[in-house]
């Protein structure tokens, strides 16, 4: 087996060991909207960086269908989504408020970067770390405000 494949299979046993373990069931409705919402907004995200080729991945596992990772993309980051939105501090401050969205907004990026240095799953062309942190932000602001809209607490 590849270190790939290793990978591939490593991040969905993770991911999907932590939402069936970690969500709490009064709160899986509040889960499976954030994850449907997270695999919509990133699958525009990964398509418009595959599209301007500003990322390649040329390990795939659908390699004749697209051009596009999906485990990455439609796994991990909604995993992250669900537990960013699981955990956001709603009556906190907002340095505390600040702090949460840094800290998912850098997880991922940290872990592709990660995953591109050791794998060829993923390889940054005009792409780095501190613009998917940006790009993350703004994700993860869009989802928040489409979960909070959803459970009527636009906030």
């Amino acid at each position: 087996m590849t270190k790939e494949i290793i990978v591939i299979i490593v991040s969905w046993v993770i991911s999907i060991y932590c939402l069936l373990k970690y969500v709490p069931r009064e709160r899986l409705r509040e889960a499976h909207i954030s994850l449907l919402m997270s695999q919509t907004l990133a699958w525009i995200f990964e398509f418009i960086q595959v599209h301007f080729e500003l990322v390649e991945f040329p390990f795939r596992e659908f390699h004749n269908a697209t051009k596009m990772s999906f485990s990455l993309h439609y796994i991990v980051l909604p995993s992250f989504g669900v537990f960013f939105i699981l955990l956001y501090p709603l009556k906190k401050g907002l340095y505390r408020r600040i702090l949460h969205y840094l800290i998912f907004s850098a997880a991922l990026p940290s872990y592709t970067s990660i995953v591109e240095h050791f794998t060829s799953l993923i390889e940054f062309k005009k792409w780095n770390w501190f613009i998917a942190v940006c790009a993350n932000f703004i994700l993860l602001w869009i989802l928040k405000k489409f979960v909070f809209w959803f459970r009527k607490e636009l906030t």
